[in-house]
C-alpha cells in the first residue's frame, strides 16, 4: 500500500469573540499573507433569502499556509496572540493538513443527465440517451446557477414547457447558467431577453447558449428590470419567467407584470413553502392571477396570468 501525499497546505484555525476579531485577524494576517476567512456565528431567519442576524459568540477565523508549518512557528504564533489585549482568552489553535481538490471536476460527480418532459438537460461531459421528440439542452453552469440538479430549475423547466406557446417572446430574469432561456428557445420562443445580476454568470450563459446554437434568438446582458434594464427599448415579453428569491421576485413583479400584455404569463420559482402566501399576495397587487402553483420538496413554482383589460 503506498501512503498519501503530504498536505502542501494547513489550515490554522482560531476562535475569537467579535470584539477581537480584528485584532486577531491582522496577526493571522503576519503569517498567512494570502487572506483571512472569518465566519462569525449567526442565526438564520429566513433560508429563503438568506437572512441572518449575528450572534456575540465566537467568531471563526481560517488562515492557510505553506506547509510545514514548525513548532518554532507556532510557537512564534501564539506568543503574538497571548501578547494582544483581548476580551475573552483565545482557546487553543487548531492546525489541519488542506488536501488540494480539484473542484471544477470534483462537483461534476453531482451533475448528470436530467429530464423534464421532452427537456432533456445534459452536462458537457456526459451524453443522454435521447428520443425522437427530446428537446436537448447541453449545459456546463460553471459557476453560475442552473443545472436542472435543483428542484427550482426543474419546476421552471416543467413549467415552461406547460404553458409557452410556440411564437412567444420570453422574458428571462436571473438567467443563471442560461438554462431556462435555452429551453425557451426550444420550446418554441422567437426571442428571449435573459438577464442576471452577476456579469460573471451573463457570460457563462453567452457560452451555453452558444453551445446550443441558439445565439440569434437569446438576448443577454448584465442587469435587472426598472432603472437597471440594459437596454435601451423597454421590456417587453408574452412570458416572463423568474428564478429568484422571493425577496427580488416580490420586488421585481410590478416591472414584470408592467412588460406583458393581457394574457401574458408569469413563472416564478425560487421560493419555499412558507415563502408562497406572500408571493401570491405580491401576485395579486402586480395585477396577475395565479393560475398554477407545482411543488417539489419544499420549493414551490407559480404561474400567474395578466388578464386582458
Amino acid at each position: 500500500m503506498t501512503s498519501a501525499p503530504s498536505a502542501e497546505w494547513l489550515e490554522i484555525v482560531v476562535r475569537a469573540m467579535p470584539a477581537d476579531v480584528d485584532v486577531v485577524s491582522e496577526v493571522l494576517g503576519e503569517f498567512a499573507p494570502d487572506g483571512i476567512s472569518i465566519e462569525p456565528a449567526i442565526r438564520t431567519l429566513d433560508h429563503d433569502n438568506f437572512q441572518y442576524e449575528l450572534l456575540d459568540e465566537p467568531t471563526l477565523l481560517r488562515a492557510c499556509v505553506l506547509a510545514p508549518f514548525d513548532t518554532s512557528r507556532r510557537r512564534a504564533l501564539r506568543r503574538r496572540l497571548d501578547g494582544l489585549a483581548l476580551s475573552a482568552p483565545l482557546p487553543p489553535i487548531r492546525y489541519a493538513p488542506v488536501r488540494t481538490t480539484d473542484w471544477s471536476e470534483e462537483w461534476k460527480r453531482f451533475f448528470h443527465v436530467l429530464r423534464v418532459g421532452r427537456l432533456v438537460v445534459q452536462p458537457s461531459w456526459e451524453r443522454a440517451e435521447t428520443r425522437p421528440d427530446d428537446l436537448i439542452i447541453d449545459l456546463d453552469p460553471g459557476k453560475a446557477f442552473g443545472t436542472g440538479q435543483h428542484e427550482t430549475t426543474r419546476l421552471c423547466l416543467a413549467a415552461l414547457e406547460a404553458h409557452l406557446r410556440p411564437g412567444m417572446r420570453v422574458l428571462d430574469v436571473g438567467t443563471g447558467s442560461g438554462i431556462l432561456a435555452i429551453a425557451a428557445v426550444l420550446l418554441g420562443a422567437t426571442h428571449v431577453d435573459a438577464i442576471d445580476i452577476d456579469a460573471e454568470a451573463v457570460e457563462v450563459a453567452r457560452a451555453n447558449v452558444a453551445r446550443n446554437g441558439v445565439a440569434e434568438r437569446i438576448a443577454l446582458a448584465a442587469g435587472s428590470m426598472n432603472e437597471a434594464w440594459p437596454w435601451p427599448q423597454p421590456p417587453r415579453a408574452d412570458l416572463v419567467v423568474a428564478n429568484i428569491s422571493s425577496l427580488a421576485a416580490i420586488a421585481l413583479l410590478p416591472a414584470c407584470a408592467a412588460a406583458l400584455p393581457g394574457g401574458g404569463l408569469w413563472i416564478g420559482s425560487g421560493f419555499i413553502e412558507s415563502a408562497a402566501p406572500s408571493i401570491e399576495d405580491a401576485v395579486r397587487s402586480a395585477g396577475l392571477r395565479a393560475i398554477a402553483l407545482t411543488a417539489e420538496a419544499d420549493w414551490r413554482c407559480l404561474v400567474a396570468v395578466k388578464d386582458a383589460r
